[in-house]
């Protein structure tokens, strides 16, 4: 049950070659029972080698031990972007960013909106004649607009925007303005956010109309 549980909807996927939308997340269900094939595969693995040798059985699990240290650590230097994973087969985050839309759901939005209002906070800014600030955003609107509250007006127009909240993925533009915030991990740029105030920008895409 379990094994058909892992393997029969991929099997089904690859004769009947259905529509598929951003891949792999059709396929995250079977990975509990990826998982419990795993764990089965690694005890029998030990009780074998504990039963022809206790001295091997002990390096194994040391083997075992430093194999599962290494997805860890990389976990938490990826913290709290941890779905944003590539292992160093793809070559890391750093390896897969050409390839792969990294942090498309935008989570980045969060750290960087905390970041930008303490900045203003700090500097004691708010925006002229009463108004709200308007901040032009590359990337999902809503998760801009909740992270940002309702000092901030989120919007597609560059035109009047104080400030651009940028994605890290190739259709953001990338404006000559200064950056007041940029998350990063591992080398990669998941979000940045410029101060446009007195800058030309035309677009929120760096290749808008195409």
């Amino acid at each position: 049950l379990i094994v058909a549980a892992a393997t029969v909807p991929i099997l089904i996927t690859v004769l009947t070659r259905p529509a598929m939308y951003n891949g792999i997340r059709h396929f995250v269900f079977i990975a509990p029972a990826l998982a419990v094939l795993g764990g089965m595969a690694g005890a029998w693995f030990l009780e074998d080698i504990e039963r022809r040798s206790k001295r091997a059985a002990i390096v194994a699990a040391a083997v075992i031990a430093a194999g599962l240290a290494d997805p860890v650590i990389a976990m938490k230097r990826l913290h709290p972007y941890q779905y944003t994973h590539f292992n160093h087969i793809a070559g890391g985050v750093e390896g897969a960013e050409e390839r792969f839309m990294i942090d498309y759901w935008g989570l980045a939005f969060k750290e960087a909106s905390e970041k930008l209002r303490a900045i203003l906070t700090e500097r004691n800014e708010s925006p002229k004649d009463h108004r709200r600030w308007r901040i032009a955003v590359c990337g999902p609107h809503p998760a801009a607009e909740v992270e940002l509250g309702p000092e901030f007006i989120t919007t597609w127009d560059t035109k009047g925007a104080d400030f651009a909240m940028m994605l890290g993925e190739f259709y953001c533009a990338e404006p000559d303005a200064p950056v007041l915030v940029e998350i990063e991990r591992e080398d990669v740029t998941y979000a940045k956010v410029y101060d446009i105030r007195g800058y030309s920008m035309p677009s929120v895409f760096k290749n808008p109309g195409r």
